[in-house]
């Protein structure tokens, strides 16, 4: 009823004086009838009377004041959601004052609410190369500018929103630059790479087309090193490959993983690593549980073969490299290790050594047929498979390499 409007709330009561007046009529004689409708409509007159003025239509005044209210709200609403942006908004108004602005742009620039909010804008920025960006009144342009936040850079624009008001948005552009540079340095490190077996191979090549007559061993040794050169260069290729399927494989098509015995797959490991290392290394092998993981087998067998390949190029003749599979009852965590007595590796390059293409040593990388890619392909597979690389190190001491993988895929 209390959403009826006033004239329906008339109408119902006329309806039901009505039904009253006809039921009267088969029921009391007639001056009872008429007498009882004139009481009804009565109380329905007064009733009207008292409930119709709580109801009546809003004044002009009340109805400016909910639009006020409804538009605060609204705007709260909008505030709110700019202040959860990453991106840092400013709004200033005529007069270059600070009318608002969101936690971001403090982040950014240095400018709240608290202390800026009404301050002429220029007061309330340090940045010098800002103030004289809004000096000048040009914003065709954004600009890059130094955040507040140490080592992070933004992109700064400025939006005229109407003749009283202008925007500063900001936006922080330090992952997104990482990101640009690594590109270029993918791009080049690629193109090196490839550059140099190429030249190589087209080098002996035009010696043994053009050049004159030259000894069959010397031929044979040319031949030999334009082979190893193109083993190289297929190498880094098929790593590229690999790793670009591993890095945009789509979930959505990708099959579910597999139970994969990693003792049987370890010991078979080992076996091909005294293959490689043809007796030149000390190996060892030690399984320690029958713990099997969900995952994908090829990509797991390519990560752990990684590792062991990395110790053999890595490590001096007759070094010492331990293939372990075991399980850590505290922590919870099955784990695939490759410890060797190799050359290590310092403490400034550990945290670089997933990058693509990143070499401690890139002359000797050369010299083992290194391709730059086996560790960020290893990062990558661990990602997929619900498992995290470890890497333990000191320079002159040795490396540990470690796969762990947690309960929740382990299977015992």
């Amino acid at each position: 009823m209390k959403n009826w409007t006033p004239r329906q709330q008339w109408f119902y009561a006329l309806l039901a004086v009505g039904a009253l007046a006809v039921v009267l009529g088969w029921t009391v004689e007639t001056e009872t009838m008429l007498l009882c409708t004139l009481i009804a409509l009565t109380a329905v007159s007064i009733w009207q009377m008292l409930v119709v003025p709580k109801d009546r239509p809003s004044s002009p005044e009340e109805v400016d004041h909910e639009r006020i209210a409804t538009l605060m709200a609204r705007l709260d609403r909008y505030r709110l959601s700019l202040s959860a942006l990453p991106e840092g908004v400013i709004l200033i108004r005529r007069g270059m004052t600070v009318e608002w602005c969101n936690p971001a742009a403090d982040r950014h620039l240095g400018v709240n609410l608290d202390e800026h909010m009404g301050i002429w804008i220029q007061s309330a920025i340090k940045s010098q190369k800002v103030r004289d960006y809004l000096h000048d009144g040009v914003f065709d342009e954004p600009i890059m500018v130094a955040s507040n936040e140490p080592g992070h850079e933004l992109l700064l624009r400025v939006y005229v929103a109407d003749d009283t008001h202008v925007i500063i948005v900001t936006q922080d552009i330090t992952e997104q630059r990482r990101i640009d540079a690594m590109r270029k340095d993918f791009v080049a490190n690629v193109s090196h790479e490839l550059r140099t077996p190429l030249t190589v191979i087209t080098g002996f090549l035009d010696m043994i087309l053009h050049g004159d007559e030259m000894p069959p061993e010397t031929r044979q040794r040319q031949l030999e090193l334009m082979k190893d050169e193109a083993s190289r260069m297929h190498s880094l290729v098929n790593d590229l490959l690999a790793l670009s399927r591993l890095e945009n494989h789509d979930e959505s098509e990708r099959r579910h993983p597999d139970i994969v015995s990693m003792s049987r797959m370890v010991k078979s490991l080992f076996e091909e690593a005294k293959t490689i290392s043809n007796g030149f290394h000390r190996l060892s092998l030690v399984v320690e549980t029958d713990t099997a993981v969900e995952g994908y087998p090829n990509e797991l067998r390519s990560a752990c073969m990684n590792l062991i390949t990395n110790a053999l190029r890595y490590t001096p003749r007759d070094g010492e490299i331990e293939i372990r599979w075991s399980y850590d009852e505290r922590r919870k965590v099955a784990v695939f290790a490759v410890k060797d007595t190799g050359i290590g590796i310092s403490s400034k390059d550990l945290p670089r050594l997933t990058e693509r293409f990143y070499r401690v040593d890139k002359s000797r990388s050369r010299e083992t047929g290194g391709t730059g890619l086996g560790l960020a392909i290893v990062k990558h597979v661990a990602m997929n498979n619900r498992a995290q690389l470890k890497i333990e190190s000191e320079l002159g001491q040795g490396s540990t390499f470690s796969l762990e993988f947690p309960s929740i895929i382990l299977i015992r």
